[in-house]
């Protein structure tokens, strides 16, 4: 697996795996309790399905530095990493889980035009005028029924614009622990699904 490291506006440097594919990337960012490597095995299967993938290590895991914006800034690697992949002549969807799911959000907030679509397992809650901000490109927000989250998730999920799809899964499982659950095909589908119609 090749890798790449992305310099994100506010100096921090973000090591990222770099999976090679098709035109269409995808952006893998991790949750608060996770690294890149949890998201390795599903970004295996999503290489395999003819994408390409990008799993960063967000500022402050591993190698990846701490920019001058501090460690919560996330949503600036995530627009260094999609930059590059920018670069390198793909489209770019963003798809984040939890902590991650904010991070992307905030990022496509800030520039909707750098990506295709945003996918969000078990997002942190942002801010209404966040989730007002995230332009006309498809989404997809991804929760379990009986999580953490679900709230949250809903509520970014109302107050962002069309087009919008809601998808919920039986249980509790948050983050990357809903792939790893029982509708680990399910959510596999929702992910294909939704990436085939762009």
């Amino acid at each position: 697996m090749d890798q790449f490291t992305a310099k994100a506006a506010d100096g921090a440097e973000i090591e990222t795996y770099f999976l090679q594919g098709g035109p269409l990337a995808v952006i893998l960012c991790h949750g608060k309790a996770f690294d890149r490597d949890s998201f390795v095995p599903y970004g295996q299967i999503l290489q395999d399905e003819g994408y390409t993938v990008a799993i960063p290590n967000f500022r402050g895991y591993g190698s990846s530095t701490v920019g001058s914006l501090g460690v919560d800034a996330i949503e600036n690697d995530v627009l260094a990493v999609s930059q590059e992949l920018e670069n390198r002549g793909k489209k770019v969807v963003a798809l984040g889980a939890s902590r991650g799911g904010g991070g992307v959000l905030r990022a496509v907030a800030k520039n909707p035009q750098q990506f295709r679509a945003v996918i969000t397992w078990s997002t942190v809650a942002v801010s209404d005028e966040i989730a007002g901000q995230l332009g006309p490109i498809p989404k997809l927000f991804i929760v379990s029924e009986s999580e953490m989250m679900h709230d949250q998730t809903l509520e970014v999920f109302r107050e962002a614009p069309e087009p919008r799809i809601l998808k919920q899964v039986p249980g509790g499982r948050h983050a990357q622990k809903i792939w790893e659950g029982p509708d680990r095909e399910l959510i596999e589908q929702y992910v294909r699904e939704f990436l085939k119609s762009l």
